[in-house]
């Protein structure tokens, strides 16, 4: 990743260096400053040079820089569907618990959520847009590490991330910056400028910051673990050499796998030899591949290809990484302006506005259908080699095979064998995706006279939206017309693919003028709205107690939050598909898209919140081993205009310090998270690629295949429909937090050197109940197995009557009595049906020593141990689990999405980070700074022949700079220069049996990254 180690500030408090003296101190987690509780509540605080040393643009590499971040699921390489969050964006994980279950305030306040959408365990999440924070704005990063529904509402389960903004300011200065990262054609160039002034002779502000960046990105081609879909040659040496498993060459092939809608007994064939398989399967290969079946004539035989009567050969599968980009060509804007303004009535007004504009361009490979019913081509198609005899105007038809039986002398229509073609001569599908987003607030705050109580109100109004646009698609009724042609002016499916490389490429390919005619550009506009208005009252001292003055706050917040999703007309019902051979109707006319109608939502909440700051010993009352001891105690209720109320939730929150050095802390809050709204309101299918367990296992038993994991041919393109329970309601979740830390001060003589240490450890606890999820269609499949195995099945997998090769299928196996047919599409509903548990462990030391003959130096170090994640069993889940330990089902079936992960499938137990930082009275300065993730197993390609998983390995990076600042009277006073190199040892990501070879979601395929920078303050 091209972010490394987060230089953090102490857990305890905002550094002094990041503190102007027009600074207001606000510490994240707590509505009453300055109480002494906060001194000891789990903020971590990462400062404006700490941004700056990261050496990166973008808000997701700070985010990815946090060791108790997880996988960072929204991120600019999940460009493939216009059904991801696309362009330039990316989420943030806190305690990987989810996108959504951490808050992210800006100036204290929320943030709108970023209008694209994407599942997560196959739920649709929403999140803010990380990459759409202004950073070279941010003044400061506050992280709090506990859950905070008492304190801030709805999605703060895991904790709060705070951007404080550079607001107040005086003064001009300036910010460039440009890097590259090497052997690739990425680079990044970036303009800053922040200005403001005093007027009124200090009792106005008005400051601004505006900032450009230009990014040139990074195709996969360009590196050879991202170019290669086949990742067989980086596993060679290895126990899982020669595993097909890392073969991700898709069947979405030129080449083309088809079916023609015969029986065994309709078999057919060419002067007695069979040409399809009983179920009348067929692909297109090359004469120099074994295999051909038949004489080929006509266009088969002037391109040297044949027909084989087989599933399509492992040597024909599509590369479809080379074309694709994995950091796209991004240009983005952000600006912000704030007034601050003190009136003559002692009342504060403050006001910001902010606008920020990104435009990217992805780059997706070209198009395959998702199921057999997207393509059907017509029995008069020129090209169909089991076309008519004769044409309609009575010419012989030069490309139907000669000798056929079983095919009438009209011909036979072809089917695409569930998406198992690929029109790459179509070319690449080029998505221009624009975020906008677009906030304006503004506030007053004073005091009740002496009374002691301040008060502060604000309005806010957040909207984001998003526009992307994907150009050459394929129209499916578009292109069905422009196969109903008897002329050779038409597009050639039966050409094959390139000979020279058969997994890459269509050679000879098409003419554009016979594919122009079905092109079309595909469209998904959304947007998402907050509106918010709140006030609350503080007091630091309401009252008294023996132990120090008692801190109170109260308020309530009214909030509006809306989204609208607009799909493209071929996409949302309103331009449908009807196919002209079969009379099937779809909701999607876009090849590859499954279809989604429009949506929107909208809700009101209303919520009222407490607070108290309780001291209860006082160092003066001397209590041997209680210097002090402060309680924080808060509760907050929410209701929704849609589902209720939220429940109150508490937070009591205690530290205690024995001694100066030492503070003991520790924390029980109960959280919960809203539905959200695309939960709420919008049922949609999704078609993914599934295999179906119970023919699998009928092909063990019928001797088709060795074992369950020898299973193929029985993997589809699958439509999975999915809808909210009518009884959903919100997600509760239980925090404890409890650590210490240790930090001596004023300390002599020998033991001196430890005056600027810091260390701090945390042990925390998230319990949650209700989450919302689905069952999962992996899951709902090997249901139905193991119920029919047991005499019955699973209502929510749908499948079609079973035909006469299904019928043989399952002679001799358990299925014979009752056969059934392929999955025509399952069932899943979002309802509160999950249970989570994650524990894990912070660790943090922070060391500075200055005033040596060498400089002045900084060290810290943060690491988070993720211990126990557990996802409850559901009692479908205990079913096949129960069928797995008694023998009943394959061992070769897992459970997806429950269990016990850590250290599986993207999450690791291990993440940390340690910086080193150097600084002189000279000028001089430079900083290291090296971040390390651990590894977990991928069960995706299984176990070796010794029974061992793959390991995605663990891997450290390490990131360099140098700089010299001017402090001189002269052109270059008050000037830094700062040159520096990310990855510095080019150190590769990890191999996964992933998309382009890694994940993506923790790993950076970017290598060595040179930057420079320059800045100057007038």
């Amino acid at each position: 990743m091209l972010s490394t180690a987060m230089v953090m500030a102490a857990a305890t408090s905002v550094h002094a260096q990041d503190v102007t003296d027009d600074d207001e101190v606000i510490t994240t987690g707590t509505f009453i400053q300055g109480a002494r509780v906060n001194e000891a509540l789990p903020v971590t605080v990462v400062t404006s040079e700490d941004l700056q040393s990261i050496g990166s643009l973008d808000g997701e590499d700070l985010i990815r820089s946090l060791p108790s971040n997880g996988a960072v699921e929204f991120n600019g390489s999940n460009n493939v569907t216009p059904n991801n969050a696309r362009g330039d964006v990316a989420s943030i994980n806190l305690r990987s618990i989810g996108s959504s279950g951490t808050l992210v305030l800006l100036n204290g306040r929320r943030v709108v959520n970023h209008p694209g959408t994407q599942a997560e365990l196959s739920t649709p999440v929403t999140t803010v847009n990380t990459n759409a924070l202004p950073v070279g704005g941010v003044r400061r990063m506050e992280v709090f590490n506990d859950g905070a529904s008492a304190i801030y509402g709805s999605d703060a389960v895991a904790g709060v991330v705070n951007m404080i903004l550079k607001d107040n300011y005086e003064g001009l200065s300036f910010s460039a910056r440009t890097g590259f990262a090497e052997n690739t054609g990425l680079d990044e160039s970036s303009i800053t400028v922040t200005g403001g002034k005093d007027f009124e002779g200090g009792k106005t502000n008005v400051s601004f910051f505006a900032e450009y960046s230009k990014r040139d990105g990074q195709m996969a081609s360009e590196q050879d673990f991202t170019a290669a879909a086949d990742l067989r040659p980086f596993v060679v040496g290895t126990s899982f050499e020669g595993d097909t498993s890392f073969d991700n060459r898709t069947t979405g092939s030129p080449w083309g796998q088809f079916t023609l809608r015969t029986t065994s007994r309709t078999r057919v064939r060419q002067d007695g030899t069979t040409l399809t398989t009983s179920s009348g399967r067929f692909h297109i290969q090359p004469t120099s591949f074994s295999g051909c079946r038949g004489t080929a004539v006509g266009n088969l035989a002037d391109l040297g290809l044949c027909i084989d009567d087989s599933s399509l050969d492992r040597d024909l599968r599509f590369n479809d990484d080379f074309d694709k980009s994995i950091v796209s060509d991004r240009d983005r804007v952000n600006l912000f302006a704030f007034v601050n303004r003190d009136l003559d009535n002692g009342v504060r007004h403050y006001s910001e506005l902010g606008f920020y504009y990104a435009e990217t361009q992805p780059i997706n490979s070209s198009s395959s259908p998702l199921g057999s019913g997207d393509i059907v081509i017509p029995a008069n198609y020129y090209y169909n080699p089991f076309g008519p005899v004769r044409f309609s105007d009575g010419s012989l038809n030069p490309n139907r095979l000669p000798g056929l039986t079983n095919v009438p002398d009209e011909g036979l229509p072809v089917f695409v064998d569930s998406g198992r073609f690929r029109l790459d001569d179509v070319g690449t599908r080029n998505v221009n995706v624009v975020n906008k987003s677009f906030r304006a607030l503004t506030g007053f705050k004073g005091d009740f006279g002496d009374s002691g109580w301040d008060w502060d109100t604000a309005l806010l109004w957040n909207h984001a939206e998003t526009d992307d646009i994907t150009s050459n698609r394929v129209s499916s009724t578009l292109f069905q017309q422009a196969l109903f042609n008897e002329t050779p002016n038409v597009y050639n499916i039966f050409n094959g693919g390139n000979q020279s490389n058969p997994s890459f490429g269509d050679a000879p390919g098409n003419d554009r003028s016979l594919i122009d005619p079905f092109i079309i550009s595909v469209e998904r506009l959304t947007t998402s709205t907050l509106l918010l208005a709140d006030f609350k009252v503080t007091n630091g001292a309401a009252f008294s107690l023996p132990g120090g003055p008692v801190g109170l706050a109260s308020g309530m917040e009214i909030r509006r939050e809306s989204y609208t999703e607009d799909r493209d007309d071929r996409l949302d019902g309103t331009i449908t598909y009807t196919n002209a051979v079969t009379g099937a109707v779809s909701d999607s006319d876009v090849v590859n898209s499954t279809g989604t109608p429009d949506s929107e939502g909208s809700r009101t909440v209303v919520a009222i919140f407490g607070e108290a700051s309780v001291p209860l010993v006082s160092p003066g009352m001397n209590i041997p081993l209680v210097d002090t001891f402060d309680l924080q105690l808060a509760a907050r209720y929410e209701d929704y205009s849609d589902f209720g109320g939220s429940g109150i939730k508490p937070r009591v929150a205690a530290a205690w310090k024995p001694f100066d050095a030492l503070k003991l802390r520790g924390a029980w809050s109960k959280g919960f998270r809203a539905p959200n709204l695309l939960v709420i309101n919008q049922a949609v299918g999704r078609s993914n690629f599934r295999e179906d367990s119970a023919f699998c296992e009928a092909g063990v038993q019928n001797g088709t295949f060795a074992e369950f994991g020898d299973c193929i041919g029985f993997s589809n393109s699958t439509l999975e429909r999915r809808e909210v329970a009518d009884d959903i309601g919100p997600e509760d979740a239980r925090n404890i937090t409890f650590g210490g830390v240790f930090e001596p001060r004023g300390l002599s003589g020998g033991l001196s050197f430890l005056n600027n240490l810091t260390v701090t450890v945390d042990r925390w606890d998230i319990k949650r109940e209700n989450v919302v999820g689905v069952f999962g269609a992996t899951n709902q499949i090997n249901l139905d197995l193991v119920l029919r195995l047991n005499g019955s099945s699973n209502p929510n997998v749908v499948r079609l009557a079973p035909n006469v090769d299904d019928i043989a299928f399952f002679q001799g196996t358990a299925f014979e009595a009752n056969p059934f047919g392929a999955i025509d599409f399952t069932r899943d509903t979002y309802d509160n049906n999950e249970t989570q548990r994650v524990k894990g462990i912070d660790y943090a030391v922070y060391y500075d020593l200055d005033g040596t003959p060498l400089g002045d130096f900084g060290f810290k170090f943060n690491a988070t141990q993720m211990t126990d994640y557990f996802i409850g069993l559901s009692p479908g889940s205990i079913l096949i689990r129960e069928a797995i330990d008694s023998g009943l089902i394959s061992d070769d079936i897992s459970i997806s999405q429950e269990g016990d992960i850590v250290g599986i499938n993207g999450q690791p137990e291990w993440q940390a980070n340690a910086s080193v930082r150097w600084r002189t009275d000279s000028g001089f300065g430079a900083g290291a700074r090296y971040s390390y993730t651990g590894d977990f197993i991928e069960e995706g390609p299984g176990l070796d022949p010794d029974g061992n998983p793959f390991v995605v390995q663990d891997v450290g990076l390490t990131n360099l700079y140098a700089q010299y600042s001017f402090d001189r009277k002269g052109v270059f006073d008050n000037t830094r220069f700062r040159v520096g190199v990310n990855n510095a040892f080019d150190v590769k990501p990890p191999l996964a049996d992933e998309n382009f070879g890694y994940f993506n979601e923790y790993h950076s395929s970017r290598g060595r990254y040179f930057y420079f920078d320059v800045s100057k303050r007038f």
